[in-house]
């Protein structure tokens, strides 16, 4: 749903909308909550509760799931109620059925006795909803004061670290390779798909960020160019075994010749090229969300805010 629906949605249950996490929250019947998109038409309905601890109320939960339309998991971890709801056909139908697991949970909890709790404590004290860097939490104000000077500090020590771009370098060259082995994989199945530069991104940047000790532009920078590189050579590797198959020779014989072929300025079919196009246009979306996701992470971990 676009922002125009969220706030919809968010007018009809008597909650908020915040336009930055693009989540809605409140309270509603004494209880806070936030409810947030998880993608491909999934949401979760999010509390901070706790009931009476000798009792289990696993069964229950799963009765719920199954009496309520639309409601595809309920789990309690510690006092984290999360309820995930899948969304219907059209975004009418999506508010209608986020709307109904809304008022179904909440009737659940009253009848069990739930009551509303710190996330972080497990305290019945005045709670709200935090942004905690990159976390949204049901907190106290004290328990969001203690995480924030937490947070601060750990914040502090990785703004402090001296960057080490040889371990970094190592740590996104292992990375990609490891990227790489997924994209031939799926190369070899006859697919190009954005899933693999997706893994590629995640292995690639976070390889750096773990060897060289953080992450920072030069970083991202390095990353992107091993990982253009490594989509050529799985693309030359993916066309070597083709012709290993066809000839019968090896496949490092047959890398080694396609290459010096092609930088000699041998023809080939246009299936070569097309497909090359393919694998950077599809490995390039997941691994720019990849990106765009530790870009936006690295903003946000320094936030710290009541919403």
């Amino acid at each position: 749903m676009d922002k125009l629906e969220w706030q919809d949605l968010a007018s009809q249950l008597g909650l908020e909308y915040d336009e930055d996490t693009k989540i809605i929250f409140g309270q509603k019947d004494g209880y806070n909550l936030f409810i947030e998109d998880a993608g491909e038409k999934i949401y979760r309905i999010c509390f901070s509760v706790k009931g009476d601890e000798a009792l289990s109320i696993a069964e229950d939960l799963k009765e719920l799931k199954k009496s309520t339309k639309g409601m595809t998991n309920a789990q309690l971890t510690r006092y984290k109620l999360v309820i995930t709801v899948k969304g219907g056909m059209t975004k009418g139908r999506t508010k209608e059925t986020i709307a109904e697991c809304l008022e179904a949970i909440i009737t659940f909890l009253k009848e069990h006795g739930f009551i509303n709790v710190c996330e972080h404590t497990g305290e019945a004290e005045p709670t709200a909803v935090y942004q905690v860097g990159t976390n949204l939490l049901i907190l106290s104000a004290d328990s969001f004061q203690q995480l924030s000077s937490n947070l601060a500090i750990e914040n502090q020590s990785y703004d402090q670290q001296n960057e080490n771009v040889i371990g970094g370098i190592v740590g996104a060259f292992v990375g990609c390779l490891i990227g790489g082995a997924v994209t031939l994989g799926i190369a070899q199945f006859g697919y190009v798909s954005f899933v693999s530069g997706l893994v590629m991104g995640v292995c690639t940047i976070k390889g750096y960020e773990l060897l060289g000790k953080k992450l920072s532009k030069l970083g991202i920078g390095i990353s992107i160019f091993f990982m253009l590189v490594m989509i050529l050579f799985v693309h030359q590797l993916d066309w070597a075994i083709l012709i290993t198959r066809e000839v019968g020779t090896d496949v490092f014989s047959a890398f080694s010749y396609f290459t010096n072929y092609l930088l000699s300025g041998g023809e080939v079919h246009y299936t070569y090229w097309l497909n090359l196009g393919l694998l950077y246009l599809f490995t390039g979306i997941g691994a720019y969300s990849m990106v765009h996701n530790a870009l936006g992470n690295h903003t946000l971990k320094y936030v710290t805010r009541k919403l």
